[in-house]
């Protein structure tokens, strides 16, 4: 099990300034193609999650096709797969806190000797024991980084059935050709002993790429899908608000605490409070 990280004060350090909303009921979700296939043995996918509705229909942080990171019966699952087989893990413990946020990391190297090295799945900066596993063969190419199937983010098709995630998303990196660990994307704090983020400073490879979500200037793939990587692998939002008011999707709801309030409101950055959908009858 693990601690869930509800805020991290970042007076002086990395600061983390909005997030993404995921509106479930808006069919929120970003997607991109890319250009040509690149290393489809070793990545690494990080990134700051908030869940809104909790259910046990299955819903998709980042994936293609078969192949996808996912939150299915509140458990973090990631499934793989190569020619019509697929590679399935899921984590023990349960991600159904709303007021949390998570920092997840998935890792992928298909090259290890060692089948349990293959694939790790990191929550807060703990290695999650599985379920159980069925592990890829050794060097086997796995569907991310092809330019045959468009990426997704927050979405997930079932079928012809497209699902949502319901939820917030921050700081996504994503490391093409490496097999990292959590301590290049966050840390614990020495003061609250809480795992909070920290600025990736490595290299991203071809297709990686990291989103930040703080250009709220426009819902575009220059804007608020704005790859800042330095490689231009922009994503493009589809169905996002940015306007004032209770449909914006742009916030200042965020893994890092920061700011001084000065009375109108998004200069105070931190882990916002929310309805807790598990205590119903308090």
């Amino acid at each position: 099990m693990f601690a869930a990280s509800k805020t991290a004060s970042a007076s002086g350090g990395y600061q983390i300034s909005r997030s993404l909303r995921f509106n479930s009921a808006d069919s929120a979700y970003l997607n991109r193609t890319p250009a040509s296939a690149t290393n489809q043995k070793t990545w690494t996918f990080s990134a700051w999650v908030k869940r809104g509705a909790i259910s046990t229909t299955e819903v998709t942080i980042f994936g293609k096709a078969d192949t996808y990171i996912s939150i299915n019966s509140n458990s973090l699952t990631v499934n793989f797969a190569n020619g019509g087989v697929n590679y399935f893990m899921q984590a023990t413990a349960v991600l159904r806190d709303p007021s949390a946020w998570y920092h997840i990391v998935i890792v992928l190297d298909t090259t290890q000797a060692t089948a349990a090295n293959r694939v790790k799945i990191y929550v807060n900066g703990l290695e999650q024991s599985l379920y159980s596993a069925t592990y890829p063969a050794q060097n086997t190419n796995l569907d991310i980084n092809t330019s045959s199937y468009t990426a997704y983010i927050g979405a997930l098709y079932a079928g012809s059935v497209m699902r949502f995630l319901d939820g917030y998303i921050a700081d996504v990196n994503f490391i093409d050709g490496q097999q990292l660990t959590p301590s290049s994307f966050g840390e614990t704090s020495t003061s609250t002993g809480v795992w909070i983020p920290k600025k990736y400073t490595g290299t991203y490879g071809t297709n990686g790429f990291y989103l930040n979500f703080s250009d709220n200037s426009n819902t575009t793939a220059a804007t608020l899908g704005k790859d800042y990587s330095g490689n231009g692998n922009n994503w493009t939002p589809n169905n996002f608000s940015v306007t004032a008011g209770a449909g914006n999707d742009s916030l200042v709801d965020s893994p890092t605490s920061y700011g001084t309030d000065t009375g109108v409101g998004g200069t105070v950055r931190g882990n916002y409070a929310t309805w807790k959908p598990l205590d119903k009858f308090t």
